[in-house]
């Protein structure tokens, strides 16, 4: 029940953000434990609880995109009353590299997160990554583009989209999404990275995120990793439309980026229709291996298939019902990412679900709840109202019975 159960193995990172530690599970591999430098409040234990459950009232689509690219959570870690940390799944090793250093040794494996995305070719051979080439990064976009679209579907804000909070796959662009944990629902406390700065969100006000300053961020992540231009996202996405293109979906990202109010912004969602409309169009230009198909890994990668950038085709983004979700989905060991199975045909009605402490942080599977359906009482029949039509039945009958005596009167001569 508490943070004794999910024992510490080793240990990734220690006093980042919201966390003090973020350590491998002891004896349950693939699976990671964050805790807490402060216990969570009550609306933030809330929210994770929801986050928690969400999946299981998901589309098999919807899960099947949460077990490839996100790092979802799966039970929280209790103290007593208070939440104290959360279970994730651990990403595949696919997402994880060593880095060549100065003395020509590597470091232990480490997370390549989106910042070597952005890097240059230069920057990333010295360190031994392979540099991402433009079908790499539109790959990358179009993962992130389908999480932030459904993000969107569930009115979750993510709210702090940067380099740091996703990884990549080299030579496929696969994109897995972490620290989903601290999301909310609806709005969100107010929260930026340095150097991602929205103009209609500004650090002196300080005013809760919405899904509208995710769209925004999102869109400021597209250029920049599109094009490597880290700066003023309005010169990334001039590079931009110099290395695609003037189309639809360069088009939708300048309304992201300029709209005078939050809620103009294109929202992920066009975002994704729009980069499929131009990608089955072709990009206009594509300088680094244009016509190459770039296969993406099946095992221990998070998609399957291939694309190919440039004209006549381009890359097209992953449709989640397709995508080949390899045993055990986006976990390094042998276990079933959050123990889901497909929702039964024929909804069942149940009531509401409790939330998992962490007794174990591998349950055993059990069926998907379902949402807790509202009922009201059963409407009682009615009583048939007879009592009129009882009265009309005994006055006819007495009128008879008064005329068959007046008649028997004079018939028989009874004066």
């Amino acid at each position: 029940m508490g943070p004794e159960e999910v024992p510490e193995g080793r240990v990734l990172d220690r006093e980042n953000g919201e966390s003090r530690i973020v350590y491998e599970i002891a004896g349950s591999k693939g699976w990671i434990a964050k805790m807490y430098k402060k216990p969570l409040s009550d609306t933030a234990a809330a929210d994770l609880r929801k986050l928690v459950y969400l999946p299981t009232l998901m589309s098999q689509r919807d899960q099947t995109l949460v077990d490839a690219s996100i790092a979802w959570p799966v039970a929280r870690i209790l103290d007593g009353p208070q939440v104290v940390g959360v279970v994730m799944a651990k990403a595949p090793d696919s997402f994880f590299v060593r880095l060549r250093k100065l003395s020509g040794t590597a470091t232990d494996a480490t997370p390549l997160l989106l910042d070597w995305l952005v890097m240059s070719g230069d920057a990333c051979a010295k360190r031994g990554i392979q540099p991402a080439d433009l079908s790499v990064r539109l790959r990358a976009m179009a993962e992130l583009l389908a999480v932030g679209a459904l993000f969107a579907r569930y009115d979750i804000v993510y709210a702090d989209w940067s380099y740091n909070n996703a990884f990549w796959e080299q030579g496929t662009g696969a994109a897995f999404v972490i620290d989903m944990d601290t999301c909310a629902f609806g709005t969100r406390k107010w929260i930026q990275s340095v150097g991602w700065e929205d103009p209609l969100f500004p650090e002196k006000k300080k005013q809760p995120l919405t899904i509208h300053s995710d769209r925004y961020k999102l869109a400021m992540l597209t250029v920049r990793c599109l094009t490597g231009v880290r700066q003023d996202p309005m010169e990334a996405y001039r590079a931009l439309v110099d290395l695609i293109g003037s189309n639809p979906f360069t088009d939708t990202l300048e309304q992201a980026l300029t709209a005078s109010r939050a809620t103009d912004r294109p929202g992920p969602t066009e975002l994704v229709v729009a980069f499929r409309h131009t990608a089955d169009q072709g990009f206009a230009a594509a300088p680094v291996h244009a016509a190459a198909n770039v296969p993406v890994n099946a095992t221990p990668g998070n998609v399957t298939g291939q694309i190919r950038v440039g004209a006549p085709s381009s890359p097209s983004l992953v449709d989640p019902a397709v995508r080949s979700v390899p045993n055990p989905g986006n976990v390094t060991g042998n276990v079933d990412l959050r123990n889901r199975v497909p929702k039964p045909a024929t909804p069942q009605r149940t009531s509401a679900p409790e939330p998992a402490s962490v007794s174990a942080p591998l349950p055993t599977p059990t069926s998907a709840p379902e949402p807790p359906v509202a009922t009201t009482a059963s409407p009682q029949p009615v009583q048939r109202q007879e009592s009129s039509n009882h009265a009309l039945v005994v006055v006819t009958g007495a009128v008879l019975l008064l005329i068959a005596l007046f008649l028997a009167h004079f018939a028989l001569g009874w004066v």
